[in-house]
């Protein structure tokens, strides 16, 4: 089973391959729109069960790292299988090269961590933003 987002898995016209064309599989664009967080991270709850009762398989595109996050935690916690799920991050242009590829595949691991490193701006634009105000507040303050 792949639950996330198989993408990679695109044939060379960008057709999606074969091998889901006989299986019950729902597409979702970016289903934590205007979701608080909290539901987001529900709603992976959600589709992890209709995944588990119904098999139904999703592909889902998102930029919710909570979705995300959720992920992790549901596999750490061994209601997700690791096999169940595989990410393909899309770098910005202006990251790739000849190390770091357009599309990354990530895994989630047994224990929750991910294979790979999401590309910057993702995980850690709120920890930067942080840091960002202490600096503004601590100038404001002097």
């Amino acid at each position: 089973y792949q639950y996330i987002v198989d993408i990679a898995d695109l044939t060379n016209d960008h057709t999606v391959s074969r091998k889901f064309l006989n299986q019950k599989l729902l597409i979702l664009e970016e289903p934590e729109a205007n979701l608080h967080p909290n539901l987001q991270s529900k709603l992976a709850e959600l589709l992890v069960f209709i995944q588990d009762k119904f098999g139904l398989r999703f592909i889902i595109e998102t930029h919710s790292e909570y979705f995300i996050r959720k992920l992790q935690y549901l596999t750490a916690k061994e209601e997700l299988k690791k096999e169940d799920s595989v990410i393909y991050y899309f770098n910005d242009d202006k990251y790739v090269s000849k190390t770091e590829p357009k599309v990354k595949e990530i895994f989630i691991n047994e224990d929750g961590g991910l294979t790979d490193s999401f590309g910057p701006g993702f995980f850690d634009e709120a920890t930067k933003l942080q840091f960002d105000l202490i600096r503004l507040q601590k100038q404001q303050f002097n």
